[in-house]
């Protein structure tokens, strides 16, 4: 009797938890393009990379935040007055690989910050990849095919899950290693 009851309300459940999943994904498609974005800057594969001589750094109560001549590594671009995020406190006169990203915004060329911004790309796609997994497990109970597809889709969101947090350990580890 249970089951007859348990019945009618699962495709009101499914209903229900469509919209969640909707907005799980295009946030996770969201994250991959933003993810995409920056670790081309952060590569040094996209904008104008070039060097930062560091002028002072942590001024006014800006902790981390770098002051300085940018130079671009093919001389298009000068910027007397460029600032940039950095880790630690480097000393006057040090020269950081920065990218410039647009009119006085510039981002630091790092490894650490490229695996940081991979691991978002790959939990992003883990996102992005639970509505078609979700929606191919509630279609397995009759189908073997759509439950074999329902098992490898889920392996790889399980994958991409594992695969965002080796590299989001990894860029910690980076991070505190690579100056």
């Amino acid at each position: 009797m249970s089951t007859a009851t348990a019945r009618p309300a699962r495709p009101a459940q499914v209903k229900a938890s469509l919209p969640l999943l909707l907005v799980i994904s295009v946030i996770g498609l969201g994250l991959v393009f933003l993810g995409g974005y920056r670790a081309a800057y952060s590569a040094g594969l996209a904008g104008t990379p070039g060097t930062l001589t560091v002028a002072s750094c942590g001024q006014s109560g800006r902790p981390g935040v770098c002051t300085g001549v940018f130079r671009a590594a093919d001389g298009s671009v000068t910027d007397p007055a460029a600032t940039v995020s950095a880790s630690g406190n480097p000393a006057k006169g040090r020269a950081l690989d920065v990218d410039r990203l647009g009119a006085g915004d510039y981002g630091p060329i790092s490894l650490a910050h490229s695996v940081g911004w991979l691991a978002l790309i790959l939990f992003g796609l883990m996102l992005a990849a639970s509505l078609p997994s979700s929606l191919l497990g509630r279609r397995a109970e009759g189908s073997p095919r759509a439950a074999r597809a329902a098992g490898r889709l889920g392996f790889a969101v399980l994958a991409l899950f594992v695969g965002a947090g080796v590299f989001g350990m990894m860029a910690l580890v980076l991070s505190f290693t690579v100056s």
